[in-house]
């Protein structure tokens, strides 16, 4: 990266282009696409070993509990049971699924640091050009109108970077 010796001195610089910028949020934002993805994963996953762990469980307690059943009252009272054991516990692990896939998802990721990358790469080029046309002296050519715009726009690109430095709330997160 460059320094500010170097911006001075008119050295070139090394500041991200546009695309550069994109690829930096792009990389974000499959970073949260790939978070949003994996928990929804998890959650997918731990649904299917408690239904497959409850399903083992309860094909074994069923063979005793129908036989028990059977012998004691009749078969159809066993197998009234049967059914409603598994239909409370169907109705669970559905309520339990649906919890998991309830909560709310991550937010998008903001390209706040992507915009501060834009704000240098459009500033400091400006200025450090400025400086060194004017230290130069090849500014001589140049009319004084042009002269004054010029750096009347480099003043209020670095007055724009600056003011939105300072102009963020203290609780918002910065990466």
């Amino acid at each position: 990266m460059s320094t500010t010796k170097d911006i001075a001195m008119g050295a070139p610089t090394r500041l991200p282009s546009l695309s550069q910028i994109v690829h930096s949020y792009l990389g974000d934002l499959r970073q949260w696409i790939g978070r949003l993805v994996t928990g929804y994963a998890v959650a997918c996953g731990v649904m299917l070993v408690g239904a497959i762990a409850l399903l083992i469980a309860i094909g074994i307690a069923v063979g005793a509990a129908f036989h028990a059943l059977e012998v004691r009252y009749d078969i159809w009272i066993a197998y009234a049971v049967v059914g409603g054991t598994f239909l409370v516990l169907g109705l669970a692990g559905l309520v339990a699924g649906r919890a998991l896939l309830a909560r709310p998802a991550p937010e998008v990721p903001r390209p706040t640091r992507q915009a501060d990358m834009l704000k240098r790469s459009i500033a400091v080029p400006v200025a450090a050009r400025l400086i060194a046309v004017s230290r130069s002296g090849a500014a001589a050519g140049v009319d004084p109108k042009t002269q004054a715009l010029a750096a009347g726009a480099a003043v209020l690109l670095i007055g724009w970077f600056a003011a939105s430095r300072f102009r963020r709330r203290p609780d918002t997160v910065q990466d």
